[in-house]
């Protein structure tokens, strides 16, 4: 473990509780980390205005948001990788006639959160938009189905090999991002970027969009929680969310020796 020089850990299901919070244990354990010269860094789905409103008592040196779309290192921007406005608008208006004119659709970049629900605004940092005429680039659009074959229907709009596609284990929605908007992506820009390389870095993850991340990481862990597919690939499994597995693996990994 002497060669890790960068923890990166997803946020839902992972380094947060249940309840989205991040304990004070966690908080402590990871400043002791990067005290002791180890970078922290976050890589999550959420878009970056909304994972940076719970991360009070941290100070990430990297983050990796909007399911891959964006890395930041030391506040400066890295790399960014998003549907133009032509791409998200062709991609919603398919969402509407595949899925029907009641489809729920939610849709963030580097800015901002949407959703055309009220109902569905799972954050209070969301804002309402009916995608009538949406003008913004996009690093993520997700819907609330499980139907694979109309995702990628939707997805063909604008050439179904520019898009990357994945459903989420804990709730009825696929995320749709572009081509290169993953975090394995995500990492290999930073590994360019800086002199940190994949083997010097420990990730934690719970579901399928983790998958690359720990694979192509040095070490890979999954949460006691994560999913099978997770688990199966993981290099090792830590304690549950609910347990703080991530700082338990830290402290008896990389800080006791």
């Amino acid at each position: 473990m002497e060669n890790i020089s960068l923890i990166l850990s997803d946020l839902d299901g992972t380094l947060f509780h249940n309840d989205k919070s991040i304990s004070d244990y966690t908080k402590q354990v990871i400043a002791r980390a990067q005290k002791n010269g180890i970078m922290f860094g976050i890589s999550t789905s959420r878009a970056l205005v909304n994972a940076e409103k719970f991360l009070d008592g941290i100070s990430p040196d990297v983050l990796i948001t909007n399911g891959g779309g964006l890395v930041t290192h030391g506040n400066k921007k890295i790399y960014a990788c998003e549907f133009s406005p032509d791409e998200i608008n062709a991609l919603i208006k398919s969402a509407f006639d595949v899925l029907g004119p009641n489809a729920v659709i939610s849709v963030d970049n580097e800015n901002s959160l949407y959703s055309n629900s009220r109902e569905e605004l799972g954050d209070k940092f969301w804002s309402f938009n009916d995608f009538s005429n949406f003008t913004e680039p996009a690093m993520k659009m997700c819907l609330k189905t499980l139907d694979k074959e109309k995702v990628e229907k939707i997805a063909s709009t604008v050439g179904i090999g520019n898009v990357e596609f994945l459903p989420f284990s804990d709730i009825p929605w696929y995320k749709l991002s572009k081509k290169g908007a993953t975090k394995e992506k995500a990492i290999e820009a930073l590994c360019a970027n800086t002199s940190i390389s994949a083997e010097q870095i420990a990730s934690f993850g719970d579901d399928f969009n983790d998958i690359g991340m720990l694979k192509l990481c040095g070490k890979g862990i999954a949460m006691q929680n994560a999913i099978d597919e997770v688990k199966q690939i993981a290099n090792d499994v830590c304690l549950s969310n609910e347990n703080d597995g991530v700082a338990k693996w830290i402290e008896e990994n990389l800080l006791s020796l």
